[in-house]
C-alpha cells in the first residue's frame, strides 16, 4: 500500500492499545468523558461566539494573521474549529478523533506554524472553554469538567507535537538521501547523517550502551514480539553498592572506569540480541529477549565473575529481575518501576553483608562464593 493510501494514524503505527494507554497515562477516565458530554449542547450554541472570539484574539498577532494569509483561509479554519469544539465534548476520542489531531500538527508543520504559536493558540482555547464550563455549571461541577478538558486538551496537544516531529524527522530524512545521492554522483562516500543523529540520540556517552530513552523503545518492540509468539524475555535492573563511596573517595575518574567496566562485563557476558543499558547515573538495565528466569541465573553469576575480576574496588551489583509473558504483559514504565522495586530487595541485603545479590519476583538469591 502506497503511502498516500494511507491515514496519517496507520503511518504513525498508533493503535487502540496505544491511544487508550495515551489517556490512561493522563489518568483520563471515562467519568471524564462523561463530564464533558454534559457541556456538549451548551458548547454547540456558543461556538460560532467562542470561534469569533478567538480568531478575533489569534488575528492580533501579526506573524499569525500572515500565516494565515486571506478570508477564504480564515473561513475554513474557522469551520474546522468548530467542528473540534463539538468534537471535544462528544466524549468519543477514537482513531478519528487522533487522526484529526494529527493532521493538525502535519499541517502546522507545512506552514512553519512553530511550537510556541501552536501553544500560545491553546492555551486561549482552554481559557475560553473554561469561561463557559463555569458558565453552564455549578461550581463544584465546573472544577471537575475543567479538569477533565484540560486531560484532553494536553492529549491532543502531544498528538500534534508528534505529527509535528515525524513531519521534521521525514524532511531531514529526504534531504540526507538527496545529500547521498549527490555525494555518490561526485566520488564522495558519506555517511547515512540521519542514522548518526539518531544512533546519537540512543546512545550514552561515557559507555556507549544504549540510553534511557533507547530502553522504552526496545521494551515496547520486545514486548509486541513475546505477546505476538508467546514468548518470554527478562529485564534485569542493577545498581551499583559502594559506587558513591568511590566516586567520592577517588575522584569521577575512578568512578567512570568503573562504570566503564560495568559496561565491558554486560557487554562480554551477553549475547548479541541483548541489549544493555546505562539507565542513568550508577544503574544500568539488561534486557534479554527469549529468556527465563531460570535462565537468566547462569548469566548474572557470570556477570558477578567477570565484573570482580576487572574493578578492583569494594563496588556489587544489587540487581531486581522480572520475567514478561508468555501470557502476562505490563507497559514498559510499570515493568522498569516493579523491576526497580525487585533491586531495592536486593539492595538491603547487600547493606548488610556487602555482596553481590539479585532478587526475582517471590525469590531472592546471591552468587555462590561472592
Amino acid at each position: 500500500m502506497k503511502v498516500t493510501e494511507k491515514t496519517l494514524i496507520d503511518q504513525m503505527g498508533y493503535s487502540e492499545r496505544e491511544i487508550a494507554r495515551r489517556l490512561h497515562l493522563l489518568n483520563f477516565t471515562d467519568d471524564d468523558t462523561e463530564r464533558l458530554k454534559t457541556v456538549s449542547d451548551h458548547m454547540n450554541r456558543v461556538a460560532k461566539d467562542l470561534v469569533d472570539e478567538y480568531y478575533e484574539y489569534q488575528l492580533a498577532d501579526a506573524e499569525i494573521a500572515q500565516i494565515i494569509g486571506d478570508v477564504d483561509t480564515l473561513r475554513r479554519l474557522e469551520g474546522y474549529m468548530k467542528v473540534y469544539i463539538r468534537q471535544i465534548f462528544e466524549g468519543t476520542y477514537d482513531d478519528q478523533y487522533v487522526n484529526s489531531r494529527l493532521r493538525v500538527g502535519k499541517v502546522h508543520k507545512r506552514l512553519d506554524v512553530r511550537p510556541k504559536l501552536y501553544m500560545k493558540a491553546h492555551a486561549k482555547l482552554q481559557s475560553l472553554l473554561d469561561r463557559e464550563i463555569e458558565a453552564a455549571c455549578f461550581v463544584e461541577d465546573a472544577v471537575l469538567v475543567k479538569k477533565a478538558l484540560h486531560k484532553i486538551l494536553l492529549f491532543d496537544a502531544e498528538l500534534v507535537f508528534d505529527a509535528y516531529v515525524e513531519a521534521y524527522l521525514t524532511e531531514m530524512q529526504t534531504a540526507t538521501v538527496e545529500v547521498e545521492q549527490y555525494a555518490s554522483q561526485v566520488g564522495i562516500k558519506v555517511d547515512s547523517m540521519f542514522n548518526r543523529l539518531h544512533e546519537r540520540s540512543q546512545k550514552d556517552g561515557l559507555t556507549g550502551l544504549y540510553n534511557r530513552r533507547a530502553l522504552y523503545e526496545f521494551l515496547k518492540h520486545e514486548c509486541r514480539v513475546a505477546e505476538r509468539h508467546r514468548l518470554s524475555f527478562i529485564l534485569a535492573y542493577l545498581d551499583l553498592n559502594g559506587f558513591k563511596e568511590v566516586n567520592d573517595t577517588y575522584g569521577h575518574h575512578i568512578g567512570d572506569e568503573v562504570l566503564m567496566q560495568v559496561a565491558e562485563t554486560m557487554m562480554s557476558v551477553t549475547r548479541s540480541v541483548d541489549i544493555s543499558v546505562r539507565y542513568g547515573g550508577d544503574e544500568f538495565c539488561l534486557v534479554m529477549p527469549r529468556t527465563t528466569l531460570e535462565e537468566v541465573e547462569a548469566v548474572l553469576s557470570r556477570m558477578v565473575e567477570d565484573f570482580d575480576g576487572k574493578c578492583t574496588h569494594p563496588v556489587t551489583f544489587s540487581i531486581g529481575v522480572v520475567q514478561v509473558g508468555p501470557t502476562h504483559f505490563e507497559e514498559p514504565e510499570e515493568l522498569v518501576q516493579l523491576a526497580d522495586r525487585l533491586m531495592y530487595e536486593a539492595k538491603k541485603k547487600a547493606r548488610r553483608d556487602g555482596k553481590h545479590h539479585w532478587h526475582f519476583e517471590g525469590k531472592e538469591n546471591s552468587p555462590k562464593n561472592h
